[in-house]
């Protein structure tokens, strides 16, 4: 069905259209209608949607198949991307009745690849348009087509799209409520998000329960094991790690260390795959690849599209490298370390080579893990070394933390470490503490190897005041960026983000900046603020995030922070970018997202409010915070278009993949603008809803700026050249002219009247 908009249009004879009919369209100022996002329950309040982790069978949730449509969230520099909440943590265990949605979220990734075109995952997947529709049988009405073929079940085959894995580690205290004990409960989610890549406003998600430790609620059964978030790659094969941490004996509990593979395209929806000493109860699907009594961290993993099979990279205690050499067989081995260096943390993983550390044949990419030199006391190092596609070690080399003040500065603002917090040789790299190691994130390294720069490696950390090793963590912390050279090795460091001296925001913390909407220029809004400066009473931090990277040198991070707002400052927490400048090799900051952002529900029909989102915990980095794994960094298919034309900027939106992070959203049920929890104290009665989710956050792209033809475009603006591109390719019966809009339309593999008319709403309303 046509929009809105109603044309006298020949749609049998898609090129048949007058161009004054073209003009008096545009005159009009058509604009495509709103679509709707995620979704609430029948009833207001608790328990809400959530999906059970247990449920199994054609109505159970051990995989759903459902889209997604995403909102435009703006940024302080008023770049447009797309948010929205792509997964629920689990139902919350009720105890006898539910206290809280959804269980607590740690740590969540994103695969470090993006699939190529190809079919998509599922055949079919659920959209909805209305508050109480959804997929949980019991708590949500079936979704329904309203009349435009965008709702109900939305088939998806012969359709051909990109896909990114994600995946989320998710606990609770278990029936009885209390953490701790031996009836926590702990579960891998994982899956796939996939989409049109010329609409990627809407996305197809697969969720499926990837593994449980226990195997139901009930209340006479303890937890078998303790799980941690490794990897997922973009078929949504999950690795990751478990133990008998709080495991009491009685009910099979795992005896040693293990990790896992899960491959969800094959999770039987009739079993809970529950981990436990004898085994995993969905073995089709699961592998045990390592069983050790030693002490391991978190895996990443090489994915299939870059080895030909997915391979398990990961590290021990002992300073061993783990990887799968043999298909479900891990080895062991030392060569990517030098001679006394020794690992901290979780591994990081890079799909891209570094010919310093690569040496041409079957390369994977690198992989980066923070280290301490020989003899040294501190964790000062960024070690990398370059893998293959068959598990081995190339080469590796190790960048170390500047003694000399001046080679350690931000060159933006001047900011000096050395100056700020005394000796540099005190200062080290953190963020692998507490429980790090055994819950993720993967890892405190981010890397990338930049696009178009004669190999040029760029790779950072956090780094800190003395006493890295330690919990509690300081709260004076920066982001230490190495810039490597690849034809002569030499070093190059930079500071993308830091906070001030002992006075905090109030002395010479990095700038926050936004952009004038009348003049375009940046000034600045606020800068990163102490963490118990946003939070009275805090003894400890960090107050920034481990850092993620895209593949051209921005680096996101999640950090307490202090906007100039009146009548006085807020302070609080959010989402930055520090947008790399390669000519200067200096950051500067980016508001991307913050506590308090409300954007619309696109398919619940209610606006929610971000709530939560988190550098630290109660004595170390948050888990849930970001991580090198946070960030997907091959590009969508029209992002390289864009690159491929040189259309990717500074600060542009298009450089990033996509990145998925953790957050609690509260859904206004009723209304009146307030988003009160009923979970928490003070909200009892309140009618909203309260979840924790992965939320996806994606350079916007839209049918009107990427209908190329012979101009360079994608470039971020809707002006006339697209009006001029898509006219040439719909005259000429170009498959780039069947177009995704923000009207409803999906590419149908037609060019016709139904294109024009997206066209032309999608024109006039500027691309929204």
């Amino acid at each position: 069905m046509l929009s809105s908009l109603t044309c006298p249009l020949n749609t049998s004879r898609p090129h048949g259209i007058d161009a004054r009919l073209c003009a008096l369209l545009l005159a009009c100022g058509l604009a495509a209608p709103a679509m709707a996002q995620d979704s609430v329950s029948t009833t207001n309040g608790l328990p809400g949607d959530g999906l059970s982790a247990y449920a199994t069978g054609v109505t159970g949730s051990q995989r759903k198949d459902y889209a997604v449509d995403l909102a435009i969230k703006s940024t302080s520099w008023g770049n447009a991307y797309l948010m929205g909440p792509v997964a629920k943590a689990s139902l919350s265990t009720p105890n006898p009745v539910a206290t809280f949605f959804t269980h607590l979220m740690a740590t969540t990734v994103a695969s470090s690849r993006m699939s190529p075109v190809g079919n998509f995952p599922r055949s079919t997947y659920q959209a909805w348009g209305a508050a109480g529709q959804g997929i949980n049988s019991t708590r949500n009405t079936t979704p329904v087509d309203d009349g435009t073929g965008r709702y109900g079940p939305i088939g998806m085959s012969g359709q051909q799209g990109q896909s990114i894995g994600f995946g989320f580690l998710e606990f609770a205290g278990g029936y009885n409520g209390v953490f701790g004990d031996n009836d926590d409960e702990n579960n891998i989610i994982a899956g796939t998000i996939s989409f049109v890549p010329r609409l990627n406003s809407r996305v197809f998600v697969s969720r499926v329960v990837a593994a449980t430790n226990r195997p139901s609620t009930s209340t006479t059964l303890t937890s078998n094991s303790s799980l941690g978030m490794g990897g997922v790659d973009e078929l949504g094969r999950s690795h990751f790690y478990g133990d008998n941490f709080n495991v009491a004996s009685g009910d099979d509990p795992l005896s040693n260390r293990r990790l896992y593979r899960v491959d969800g395209a094959v999770r039987s929806v009739a079993l809970v795959n529950q981990i436990r000493g004898t085994g995993p109860t969905d073995p089709t699907a699961t592998r045990t690849l390592l069983s050790t009594t030693t002490n391991l961290t978190t895996p990443a993993l090489i994915p299939e599209s870059v080895a030909g099979r997915s391979v398990l990279v990961g590290l021990d205690m002992a300073n061993n490298l783990l990887s799968e050499q043999v298909v479900n067989t891990v080895a062991l081995s030392t060569t990517h370390l030098a001679a006394g260096v020794s690992a901290r943390g979780p591994v990081s993983y890079l799909a891209s080579p570094w010919s310093r550390v690569n040496n041409g044949t079957g390369d994977a990419g690198v992989c980066g893990v923070l280290a301490r030199g020989p003899s040294a006391t501190r964790t000062r190092s960024l070690a990398i070394w370059g893998m293959n596609t068959n598990g081995t070690v190339d080469s590796q080399a190790r960048y170390d933390l500047p003694t000399d003040g001046a080679l350690l500065l931000d060159p933006v603002d001047g900011f000096s470490p050395a100056t700020a917090h005394g000796s540099l040789g005190n200062q080290e790299f953190t963020n692998y503490q507490s429980q790090v190691c055994f819950r993720g994130g993967n890892g405190p390294v981010a890397m990338t190897v930049l696009p178009d720069s004669g190999d040029m490696l760029l790779a950072a950390g956090v780094a800190a005041t003395g006493g890295g090793a330690t919990t509690p963590q300081s709260m004076d912390n920066y982001i230490a960026v190495c810039r490597v050279n690849t034809a002569t090795g030499v070093q190059t460091w930079s500071i993308a983000a830091h906070t001030g001296g002992p006075n905090g925001a109030a002395g010479n913390s990095k700038a926050i900046l936004g952009r004038d909407v009348n003049t375009g220029l940046l000034s600045t809004i606020g800068e990163i603020a102490k963490y118990n400066e946003v939070f009275p009473g805090a003894t400890s931090g960090p107050s920034i995030s481990a850092p993620s990277m895209d593949k051209y040198g921005n680096v996101y991070f999640m950090a307490t922070i202090q906007l100039n707002t009146l009548p006085q400052a807020t302070r609080t927490t959010g989402l930055l970018r520090a947008n790399f400048n390669a000519d200067t090799n200096g950051y500067e900051l980016e508001l991307l997202a913050q506590i308090g952002d409300v954007l619309p529900g696109r398919n619940s029909g209610k606006n929610y409010q971000v709530q939560f989102l988190s550098p630290a915990d109660a004595d170390s980095v948050d888990s849930g915070g970001l991580w090198h794994s946070s960030i997907t960094q091959t590009l969508s298919q029209p992002a390289q278009i864009a690159a491929d034309a040189g259309a990717i900027s500074y600060g542009s939106p298009y450089s990033l993949g996509a990145m998925v992070f953790r957050t609690k959203i509260v859904y206004d049920m009723n209304g009146d603008g307030l988003f009160v929890d009923p979970s928490l104290p003070g909200g009892v009665g309140s009618p909203d809803q309260a979840y924790n989710v992965a939320m996806l956050a994606m350079p916007r792209f839209n049918g009107v700026d990427i209908a190329a033809g012979d101009v360079p475009l994608p470039d971020g603006t809707v002006d006339g050249d697209d009006f001029i591109a898509f006219f040439n390719a719909f005259s000429a019966n170009d498959p780039l002219a069947d177009i995704a809009s923000a009207a409803g339309f999906f590419p149908d593999g037609i060019v016709d009247g139904d294109d024009f008319i997206a066209f032309i709403n999608a024109f006039a309303a500027g691309g929204n």
